[in-house]
């Protein structure tokens, strides 16, 4: 009995401190990409992101040097820094933020879609149908543009061209009033 339940603590404790090893870790990990980056700022090494933002007719942003961006992925949002690993990304409705230096206010963007493509070469460009400030947009504007694109899907037999459509633009809405702050 004595023997069983030490054997069984002693499982325990280590089970706990594998755990608190795996944590210990990921913070080392993180706290080492943070002291990367400082060291390589120190020793001059680029720490920051080439970022071209452009809409159909021109750039809005064209080859500036950012210390991140914030994107919204199909898969999720999130955010570019030096170093990234390359990637190409679809873009759903929502906001692209920029931080020229660190703990700057971000500008940011709406999209509606897009593609994100980041090089190893730490560039990143970001091509996308539309574009506005938030300061463009309107919240009041937005959630009536949104009622009436729910009222056209549900109108609209699922699977036909009117109801992608009417699909498309309630997405859209509703990430302009989640930008905006609104209630969608």
């Amino acid at each position: 009995g004595l023997l069983v339940s030490n054997m069984l603590c002693s499982r325990r404790l280590s089970v706990v401190l594998a755990r608190s090893a795996a944590v210990q870790n990921r913070r080392s990990i993180h706290a080492s990409a943070v002291t990367r980056m400082a060291e390589a700022a120190a020793e001059g090494v680029n720490t920051t992101v080439k970022l071209t933002l452009a809409g159909p007719t021109k750039p809005v942003i064209a080859d500036k040097d950012v210390f991140m961006v914030n994107v919204p992925g199909m898969s999720g949002e999130y955010g570019i820094v030096a170093d990234h690993a390359a990637t190409i990304s679809e873009l759903k409705p929502g906001l692209v933020q920029v931080w020229e230096n660190e703990g700057d206010e971000p500008e940011q963007y709406f999209v509606p879609a897009g593609v994100a493509i980041t090089s190893p070469d730490n560039t990143t460009g970001i091509a996308v149908a539309e574009i506005a400030t938030l300061d463009e947009l309107d919240v009041s504007k937005a959630q009536a543009g949104l009622a009436e694109a729910k009222a056209a899907m549900d109108k609209a037999e699922e699977g036909t061209e009117e109801h992608a459509k009417a699909q498309i633009e309630v997405e859209v809405f509703e990430g302009i009033v989640g930008a905006l702050g609104g209630t969608v």
